[in-house]
């Protein structure tokens, strides 16, 4: 029998998923792979949040598993980029191999772990970093390898994903959707590092990183978040046959890579618009095999633990038969195109007074610019203050910066400060 010794460290949402699935599947693992997952020890700070039916060694001090030659595996899923680091530099160093869904500390400091990992002839398993359940990580290592990605789009957050759908189908404004969302368990109580992208723009990097074969540093990335949208942008999105997703936006060009993350208008028609609520999705294009999308759960305590576990057998395999195969983590740095560079379509919504040549000001200021309007609505209403949405062709973001930083300064005429989303023309 081909016996792993494992040890985790935090028993948190996805730990407690974790315990769980091990003491249901233990024995369907062994007969499906012939491994046997051996939970030895566990660590928290809380022993409470340990199940009274776990029967293993219990230890409050991180080290105690780290540093026990008996442990051949370690669980990382205590999250952040503090003591975290700590835990997986010292089993690193101890020989044990790392499992762990810790996208943040992988995101930015993993340079140092997988060198370090290199170094010490171990592996980092990160398969429930990205997406969940979604087989997302294994297969842009192994399973489309003899393809060139050309772009990605990811729907890599499942809590900004809930809070656009309830908008949509529910007429909800943000504040009441996010409210629902907090309520459902959702979303946190601060909500930060989902609803202004940062935790997509995490994923992004370790997704774009391995699907591109060069190094994207999340500080490469644009992040904007989903708090400045409105009901009314979702409603104008709606009437023009487009939708609004919080996307994480991956695309490779003679210039280097554009990375992004950014509320984006996208047909309905297009695959990913059709992922609703909580749910994760990633849309890539390949040489090969086309384009492709995967979707699943992305977060929560037993999607995310079933991918450690598929972690703990394919690197678990690899450790007890010596056959450690190569894995590239380390990538060199490339250029990565900055976000003023953007060239793509472009949703904007003004509040204007509705007199003559306010609009003729509007569309000359662009048009200096080199902004090509491609349509141009005016919302009737009864008071003298009208929304205006335009759509643009095709333009260089820098430039329309700059034209909206001067359409916003003609205080007379525009009434609220312009809103700008990207519009992805994809089919």
């Amino acid at each position: 029998m081909n016996t792993l010794n494992i040890g985790l460290i935090g028993v948190g949402t996805v730990g407690s998923g974790l315990l769980e699935i091990l003491a249901e599947e233990k024995a369907h693992i062994l007969s499906m792979t012939g491994i046997e997952l051996n939970l030895i020890s566990v660590c928290d700070k809380d022993s409470s949040k340990i199940p009274s039916t776990f029967k293993g060694n219990i230890f409050s001090e991180y080290k105690q598993i780290t540093e026990d030659p008996n442990i051949h595996m370690v669980v990382e899923l205590v999250g952040g980029t503090g003591i975290a680091l700590e835990i997986q530099k010292s089993a690193i160093q101890n020989g044990k191999y790392i499992i762990t869904a810790n996208k943040a500390l992988l995101s930015e400091k993993g340079d140092e772990l997988f060198s370090l990992a290199e170094e010490k002839n171990v592996e980092i398993g990160y398969e429930a970093s990205v997406g969940g359940a979604i087989p997302l990580i294994r297969s842009i290592k192994t399973g489309l390898v003899s393809n060139q990605f050309t772009s990605i789009l990811g729907i890599l957050n499942g809590t900004t994903n809930f809070i656009l759908t309830k908008m949509e189908e529910e007429e909800m404004e943000y504040d009441a959707a996010l409210s629902l969302a907090q309520k459902l368990g959702f979303a946190e109580a601060d909500p930060t590092f989902d609803v202004e992208g940062i935790d997509a723009a995490h994923k992004l990097s370790l997704v774009s990183s391995l699907a591109f074969n060069e190094k994207v540093s999340v500080h490469d990335i644009s992040i904007e978040g989903i708090s400045k949208i409105s009901k009314s942008d979702i409603q104008a999105a709606k009437r023009l046959g487009l939708r609004i997703k919080l996307l994480a936006i991956a695309k490779k060009n003679s210039d280097g890579i554009e990375v992004r993350v950014s509320p984006t208008m996208i047909p309905v028609t297009h695959p990913i618009a059709s992922v609703r609520n909580e749910m994760n999705a990633i849309y890539f294009e390949t040489s090969y095999s086309g384009p492709s999308m995967l979707m699943g759960k992305g977060a929560g305590s037993l999607p995310t633990a079933s991918a450690i576990i598929s972690d703990l057998v394919f690197y678990g395999n690899r450790r007890l038969n010596n056959n450690r195969l190569f894995e590239k983590s380390l990538f060199e740095t490339k250029n990565t195109n900055k976000i003023l560079e953007t060239k793509t379509k472009f949703y904007l919504k003004l509040k204007i007074v509705d007199k003559p040549g306010v609009l003729g000001m509007i569309t000359s200021l662009l048009g200096k610019k080199n902004i090509s309007i491609a349509s141009l609505r005016q919302n009737e209403s009864d008071s003298a203050i009208v929304e205006l949405i335009i759509l643009t062709h095709i333009a260089n973001e820098k430039d329309l910066r700059l034209a909206l930083n001067e359409i916003d300064l003609q205080k007379e005429s525009v009434k609220e400060k312009s809103v700008m989303i990207r519009l992805e023309d994809i089919t």
